[in-house]
C-alpha cells in the first residue's frame, strides 16, 4: 500500500482548515500522513490543530515566509511514495477518494485527478477542471494541472528540488514544467474527482489575477527563453477564448 503525505498549509483560516482536516481523517484509505504547517495563526487554528492532534502525524505553528516556504517545511517533514498538497479550505471530495485513486495502482511520477472549483459565496460548483489524459507542452505552459488533485512522487523533491520560494504563486507550475518537460518524468491521469478547490485564495483574487502570467514569463525568460514565443502565442489564444 502506497504511503501518502497529505500536506496542508494554513494561515488564519480555522473554518476552512477544519473542513480540510475532516475530509482527510475520514478517508477509508488509511496509509496517509497528515502534515499541517500553520503560519502562527491568531484565529484559533492552533487550538483546532491540537484538538485533532491524534489524527495528525506532524504539525507546527510558527511564522513562515510565504506559501512555498510553508510547503517546503511540509515536504521536509514528510516521507512516503507521493505527496498531495491540500491547503486549508480545500477538501477531498469523498471518504473513498484516496481509496479509489490508489486502487488504480498509479505508477507515474506525477499523477493527476480532477477537481471542482467551488464559489464559496454561493456554495455552488463554478466548474470542474479535468486533468489531461495526454499531457502536452501547451497544457503545461498554461498551468492546467490542479495541484489539489495532483500526486507528486516524494523522491522528485530530492532530485529536482523543493518549490521556488522566490515566486508567490507560480512555483507549482515551475515544478511541473521542470519535472515533466525538463526532466522527462512520467505522467498519468486518473479519472477521479479528487478535491474541491476553495476559490477564496490568492490564485482567484482579482487583485492578483495577472501575477501567475507575470511570474511564468519571468521564469521562461530566465530559464527557458526558447519557449517564450510559443508561450506568448498560447497566452493570447487563451485570453481570446476567455472573452468569447
Amino acid at each position: 500500500m502506497i504511503s501518502l503525505p497529505v500536506i496542508t498549509i494554513n494561515l488564519n483560516n480555522k473554518n476552512g482548515l477544519e473542513k480540510t482536516i475532516e475530509s482527510v481523517v475520514s478517508q477509508h484509505y488509511k496509509n496517509f500522513q497528515s502534515t499541517i504547517i500553520d503560519g502562527n495563526s491568531s484565529d484559533g487554528s492552533r487550538t483546532l490543530i491540537q484538538q485533532y492532534s491524534n489524527h495528525i502525524n506532524y504539525w507546527v505553528s510558527e511564522p513562515d515566509e510565504g506559501i512555498y516556504h510553508a510547503m517546503n517545511k511540509g515536504i521536509r517533514a514528510s516521507t512516503g511514495g507521493y505527496c498531495l498538497f491540500l491547503n486549508s479550505g480545500d477538501w477531498l471530495s469523498e471518504p473513498t477518494t484516496l481509496e479509489n485513486v490508489f486502487a488504480q495502482d498509479p505508477q507515474a511520477d506525477i499523477v493527476s485527478g480532477d477537481v471542482y472549483f467551488l464559489d464559496t459565496q454561493t456554495e455552488t460548483i463554478k466548474w470542474e477542471v479535468f486533468s489531461p489524459t495526454r499531457l502536452t507542452a501547451k497544457i503545461l505552459f498554461l498551468g492546467k494541472l490542479p495541484h489539489q488533485a495532483t500526486f507528486s512522487r516524494r523522491s522528485l523533491f530530492n532530485t529536482i528540488g523543493l518549490y521556488n520560494e522566490q515566486l508567490k504563486i507560480a512555483s507549482y507550475w515551475l515544478f511541473f514544467v521542470e519535472a515533466l518537460l525538463g526532466r522527462g518524468c512520467s505522467y498519468q491521469h486518473i479519472p477521479e474527482t479528487v478535491a474541491y478547490f476553495n476559490m477564496d485564495g490568492i490564485s482567484c483574487d482579482p487583485q492578483t489575477a495577472s501575477l501567475p502570467r507575470r511570474e511564468q514569463l519571468g521564469v521562461l525568460q530566465q530559464k527557458y527563453p526558447r519557449f517564450l514565443p510559443d508561450y506568448e502565442r498560447l497566452d493570447q489564444l487563451e485570453k481570446q477564448r476567455e472573452t468569447t
